[in-house]
């Protein structure tokens, strides 16, 4: 491993627990809420949505999604339970909106939110679907799903991943001898 990639992921954990810790601090609540991937937490949140403030709500939002830019940089973590936490949150943030309840928010923030990541819409509202497990919030997560997905496709494409190269004066890897 390089020097540099070693320096980027230890400044990126080290970014990710200050995210949490910050969190903590302002919150008064479990650093665990920004640290994991929040299926356990989105479970919480959608059981008890009022226990959660409003500012707790937008802390929550803004530095997990800090934290979840981070990790998918450059450690590990996947796309799918950050970005439907994030959508349930924000979802539950905008459910007194005229016309919202608590289910039909979080569903189409969820919904919203994992559009946009894994760029599967259909997949997306199988998934919040299944999740919800209330038939009557399909067209609202329909609806969110395309529109998420639509606005992502919209946005300008940012720069090209450059290549990985190897570093100078090291032999390549040999292959993996798994399927």
């Amino acid at each position: 491993m390089s020097a540099h990639t070693l320096r980027t992921t230890v400044l990126c954990a080290l970014g990710a627990g200050g995210c949490a810790a910050l969190y903590a601090a302002v919150t008064g609540r479990s650093p665990a809420e920004v640290a994991l991937s929040g299926q356990t937490t989105l479970a919480q949140l959608a059981a008890h949505p009022h226990a959660w403030s409003a500012g707790s709500l937008v802390a929550v939002v803004l530095l997990k999604s800090i934290a979840y830019a981070l990790c998918l940089g450059s450690l590990r973590g996947g796309p799918v339970f950050p970005s439907l936490f994030l959508g349930g949150a924000t979802g539950a943030l905008l459910a007194p909106l005229p016309g919202f309840g608590v289910v039909p928010a979080m569903a189409a923030g969820m919904a919203a939110a994992s559009a946009a990541a894994l760029r599967r819409p259909v997949s997306s509202v199988v998934l919040v679907v299944l999740l919800v497990g209330n038939s009557g919030t399909v067209p609202v997560v329909v609806l969110a799903a395309v529109v998420s997905f639509v606005t992502v496709e919209l946005l300008p494409q940012g720069p090209d991943i450059p290549p990985f190269r190897a570093a100078a004066g090291r032999a390549p890897r040999p292959a993996s001898s798994r399927p």
